[in-house]
């Protein structure tokens, strides 16, 4: 129930995500923070609209404290995703779900990296990257 950022028990829900992520469409890119983005390119060129939150937990915070955006956000892009090419639904714009990299101050993002974050162009953010161990 508690997963604090930059743990083991963080990784492994990391890892995870972006298992899921990749295995309904997505593209995975991590930023220089380390914040995770799954991209579903429906409308190249077009913006993308991004939602999520973070996997990690606050002590204290809740069973579903961030998890529950990040995991809601990623299912309606999934279905989103497999709805459009059908006509099911029409999308003119491009779809992330974001798992930034943290949610408590200090060991995270702060919110001024969140709103670089969230401005950043497709360009900006870098391709995956192996994780160093420790």
């Amino acid at each position: 129930m508690e997963c604090q950022a930059a743990t083991t028990a963080d990784g492994l829900n990391r890892q995870w995500f972006v298992g899921w992520l990749i295995a309904r469409g997505a593209t995975v890119y991590y930023d220089a923070m380390g914040n995770e983005f799954g991209l579903v390119e429906l409308c190249p060129g077009a913006p993308y609209v991004m939602v999520g939150s973070h996997l990690d937990s606050q002590p204290r915070a809740g069973r579903f404290d961030g998890a529950y955006g990040v995991l809601a956000g990623a299912t309606v892009c999934a279905e989103l995703y497999r709805a459009a090419p059908s006509g099911e639904t029409e999308l003119t714009d491009n779809l992330c779900v974001v798992n930034w990299a943290g949610s408590a101050p200090g060991r995270a993002s702060s919110p001024v990296d969140v709103r670089r974050a969230a401005t950043r162009k497709r360009s900006d953010v870098v391709e995956p990257r192996p994780r160093r161990r420790t």
